[in-house]
Parts: structure tokens; C-alpha cells; sequence
């Protein structure tokens, strides 16, 4: 250690700084292990000729001692602990397994987490070599690494599923919260293997799908508005998100799940946000009926942006014709909207263009009420679905939408349930144990 130290003095070598680190990380993992083996020996001392049956509680004999080999943080260690049978359940088991959370798992829950965090974020080979970067220890397979992402996943995935039906208790009396809350709701697809999207129109040249829409939904509050600007301003820290790949109908149930879940329905003011999609609407309508609706402003002009471009053979000037129909759209008068464009005079002008440039308009006509852009910037609304798009960014394209990437559903969405709840910051649901 002194000639390394010796050496990095005179020659400044960061490889024989990392050589030093590693050596020392080496030695601190070897008498960790020793520490974790012995508390692990001594629990597994103890084995009582009886133990209940996990599964109905029947009382189950002691069959022998066996080893398990459990790879940790630190390395691999053997584990030697009771093994039980239950002859009416005709099932064995080891209860000090379920104690240290091993059980149907050679992974530590350290390193099922640190598997699982990775594996969420990155490509499990490229995990498997983060891993073994970081840790120093090899995985031997990619499979492994899988398998534990999958399976803490499901785990998180069960866990917001429980929480989701458990019971509310009531706001605490006295106290003063946020005014204003937001569903913001959206979709995105994932790219997915020809069998999941079988028989599923798409938008492909060839009418089949390519991918699933994962839905999303993002819930926050607001307390204050910008002093200087009069713009909205999200409550720190409090954005959560869900996800699902479930059909609208369960994903309303979800929503409004979630929605309870954070206290919502005690807040004066709910706002839903979305992109105009009928879909959204029809959850809006369904469970949040005192909610006030807003069509994502950014969206709406980007409808009108494409109306444009359809009428651009009949206009004059498509550009001034556009910032006319946008300072309508500000105002939230979308019947003007629909009478500039019976002003062009469809019918005799250009009849192929009456019935799409009918349905443009219409986007504008049947979201009224939710286009009082005046009015929503007056009362300090958010009016643009950003949070819920951003989300559909960080949870879903970041790591499912690489190149050359396609899933299975049952591989996919126990991802995206690890990367819901670590971008809500919610991972002490899963993991009790603080990182340190």
C-alpha cells in the first residue's frame, strides 16, 4: 500500500488510484461478509423440531439442515438453515428464507434492489456490467438480472394495487392544503413483439399495430402562482404517477384510486388535463363530474396548425390566416374558429376538402368548455399537459423505446412499475430499508 502510495505521489497515475479503491473495497466486502455470515449463522441456529406451515399454518416437521448459496452486496455467503415439511400441504420450506427475504431467490435483497434499480434503467446486459463494475461482482448471466427486475416489478405493481384498495382515512381536521389539484392523462405506445399486438389495427402501412399504448397518468397540486409572471407553479414534490397497460375502463378505476389515494377528492379545485383524446373525456365525465376540464392548449394549436395546412389550397395567406384562428382560440371562441372557415366557402371552393376540414373544426366545437383559455389563465391554471408528455418520456421511452427493441407485455410492464414508482419517489413501499 505505502510503494502505491508512493507511486501515485510521484506519477499522479489514476490507475493506481482506482488499484488502491478496489484493493480497499475488496478487503472492506471480505470482512463485511464475515460480519453478515456470522448474525446469519447464529439465526440459523435456531431450529425447532416444529414449525407453521406458511401456507395454512399446519404444523410442519424439521426434515434436515441444508446450505443455500446466497450471493449479497458483499459476495457469496452459505446460509444453513432448518429445512420443514408440512405433510398435509405436501410442501417444504425454510422459514429463516422468508426472515432474510430469500426465499425462491439466491439474491440478497441488497442486491435484488440494486438489480432491480438497474435492470429498470438500463438494458440488463448493460446493468450486468454496471453491476459488476460498481460491485465487482459478476451475475455469471443477463437471465438473472431479468428475472429479479421482472420479479420486484410484479412486487411493486402488487403493492400499488393494495394500496389502491385499501381504505382512505379523512383530511386531519384543522389543517390548511393545497387549493387546486391536477390529473393530467395520456398515452404513449411501446414497441412490442408481433404476438402481442395480433389482430390489433395500427397505424402501420400494412393496418397492424406495432406497438400498446400505456397509459399514464400524473397527479400534483398547486399552492401559489410566480409573483412576477402570474404563472401556475407545481407544488414540490408533489407529482406521482401510475401507468398501466390496462383498457381505458381499468385505468379509470386506477385514476380515481390514485386520486383518493393522494386526498384529492378533499381539495377544493380538480383540474383535468389532456390532449383532446375522447377517451380522457370519458373519465373525466364518468368519475371526476366537479372536475374542471382543459384541453391541452399546445395540442389545440397544433390542430389548428394542421387545419391550416388542409385549407392551405383556398387560402390567400395560410400564416396570417392561422394567428387569426389562434387569437380565437385564446379567447376561447371556437365558434368563430368554425365560422371563418364556412367564410371560405368549402362547398363551392373545394368540396373534397368540406368533410375533413369538418372534422378538424369539430375538434375545436365539441371541446368548448374546455378551451376558455382567458379564463384558465385568469384563475392561475396549468392549460398544457407537459407533466403527463414528460412522464410518458422518463417512465415509458427512455427505456422501452431504444433501438431495435420489442417486449412481451409480462416483460414490459413490471418495469414500467419500478420506474412509476421510483419517478413518483415512492421506492420505500418496495424497499422499507433506507439506501445508505
Amino acid at each position: 500500500m505505502v510503494h502505491c502510495a508512493a507511486g501515485l505521489a510521484q506519477h499522479g497515475d489514476q490507475g493506481v488510484l482506482e488499484a488502491i479503491e478496489r484493493a480497499a473495497q475488496h478487503s472492506a466486502a471480505r470482512i463485511g461478509l464475515a460480519a453478515v455470515a456470522g448474525v446469519v449463522q447464529w439465526a440459523g441456529q435456531h431450529t425447532p423440531a416444529r414449525a407453521c406451515c406458511p401456507e395454512a399454518g399446519h404444523a410442519a416437521r424439521l426434515v434436515a439442515r441444508r446450505t443455500k448459496t446466497v450471493r449479497t452486496l458483499l459476495g457469496s455467503l452459505q446460509v444453513v438453515r432448518g429445512y420443514y415439511h408440512c405433510a398435509t400441504c405436501q410442501t417444504g420450506f425454510a422459514p429463516l428464507d422468508a426472515r432474510l427475504g430469500i426465499t425462491a431467490t439466491s439474491l440478497s435483497p441488497g442486491l435484488a434492489r440494486a438489480c432491480a434499480l438497474a435492470g429498470a434503467e438500463m438494458p440488463y446486459d448493460k446493468s450486468r456490467q454496471f453491476i459488476a463494475t460498481v460491485t465487482g461482482l459478476d451475475l455469471a448471466s443477463t437471465s438473472t438480472l431479468a428475472r429479479t427486475t421482472r420479479a420486484q416489478g410484479a412486487r411493486a405493481r402488487d403493492l400499488i394495487t393494495a394500496e389502491h384498495a385499501a381504505p382512505r382515512p379523512g383530511p386531519a381536521a384543522g389543517t390548511d392544503g393545497p387549493d387546486l389539484c391536477y390529473i393530467v392523462l395520456d398515452g404513449t405506445g411501446a414497441p412490442m413483439l408481433p404476438r402481442e399486438c395480433q389482430d390489433r389495427p395500427g397505424k402501420h402501412p400494412d393496418g397492424r399495430a406495432r406497438t400498446r399504448e400505456v397509459k399514464i397518468g400524473c397527479f400534483f397540486t398547486q399552492t401559489h402562482r410566480n409573483p412576477a409572471t402570474g404563472e401556475p407553479v407545481q407544488d414540490p414534490g408533489s407529482v406521482t404517477y401510475i401507468s398501466t397497460f390496462q383498457p381505458a375502463a381499468t385505468f379509470a378505476t386506477q385514476t380515481k384510486a390514485e386520486y383518493h389515494r393522494r386526498g384529492f377528492h378533499h381539495i377544493r379545485q380538480p383540474i383535468v388535463l389532456g390532449d383532446g383524446a375522447k377517451w380522457i373525456w370519458n373519465i373525466a365525465d364518468q368519475h371526476f363530474t366537479h372536475a374542471t376540464q382543459i384541453v391541452d392548449y399546445y395540442h389545440a394549436r397544433e390542430h389548428l396548425a394542421d387545419l391550416t395546412k388542409l385549407l392551405g389550397p383556398v387560402l390567400a395567406d395560410p400564416t396570417a390566416f392561422e394567428q387569426h384562428l389562434a387569437d380565437h382560440l385564446d379567447l376561447g371562441q371556437t365558434t368563430a374558429i368554425a365560422t371563418a372557415v364556412d367564410q371560405l366557402d368549402l362547398p363551392h371552393h373545394a368540396p373534397d376538402l368540406v368533410k375533413p376540414a369538418a372534422t378538424q373544426v369539430g375538434y375545436f366545437t365539441t371541446n368548448h368548455h374546455r378551451m376558455q383559455y382567458t379564463d384558465f389563465r385568469a384563475n392561475g391554471y396549468y392549460i398544457g399537459s407537459g407533466p403527463v408528455e414528460s412522464a410518458c418520456n422518463t417512465i415509458v421511452k427512455q427505456r422501452a423505446k431504444r433501438a431495435g427493441m420489442h417486449w412481451t407485455i409480462q416483460g414490459l410492464d413490471p418495469v414500467l412499475a419500478l420506474r412509476t414508482l421510483h419517478q413518483s419517489h415512492r421506492d420505500h413501499i418496495l424497499w422499507h430499508t433506507p439506501q445508505t
